[in-house]
This record gives C-alpha cells, structure tokens and sequence, in this order.
C-alpha cells in the first residue's frame, strides 16, 4: 500500500508578500521560516549593497515586525540584513 506524502511547505517567503498580505502564516504547520527579498532583479540589486540593498533591508525588518506582532520572533538576521530567520513564539 502506498502513503500519500503531503509536501513540506516552503519556510522561505518574501519580505514584500508579508508586508502586502499575500503570505499567510496564520496555519503555518512549521516553527521557523526565512524572509528574504523579493526574487529577481532587486535581489541582484540589494546584494551590490548600494541604496536600494538599504531599502531591502529596510523592507525585511518591516516584516519582522510585523509578524512579531503575529506571534513569531527574529532569531538572527544575516550579516547583509537581507535574510532574516524567524521562529514562531506563540501555540497555534
């Protein structure tokens, strides 16, 4: 007999899903995620760590707090600030 495996969702989200409501964690099955900057070419951009990189990092911590006013807490935040690694504090 074979079992049905349901993928694991990924723990990966961009920082602009989170702040335009498109990313929602409220059933989140998993403890910790990642945000990272939207993909493509502002991603390229911030990692030339010019002004835009400041207005990615900017971007990434807006989400943090966001979501920590949603039961998650920043763990870390990488040394550029464009990836920040969170974890769920309150019971769903």
């Amino acid at each position: 007999m074979t079992e049905l495996v349901t993928p694991r969702p990924s723990r990966l989200f961009s920082s602009d899903d989170v702040l335009n409501g498109q990313a929602k964690l409220d059933h989140y099955p998993l403890r910790y995620i990642c945000l990272v900057p939207p993909m493509g070419g502002r991603m390229r951009t911030a990692a030339s760590f010019g002004i835009k990189a400041m207005d990615e990092v900017d971007k990434i911590l807006s989400a943090v707090e966001l979501l920590e006013t949603q039961g998650w807490e920043m763990v870390t935040l990488d040394q550029a600030g464009l990836t920040a690694f969170m974890r769920r504090t309150l019971p769903r």
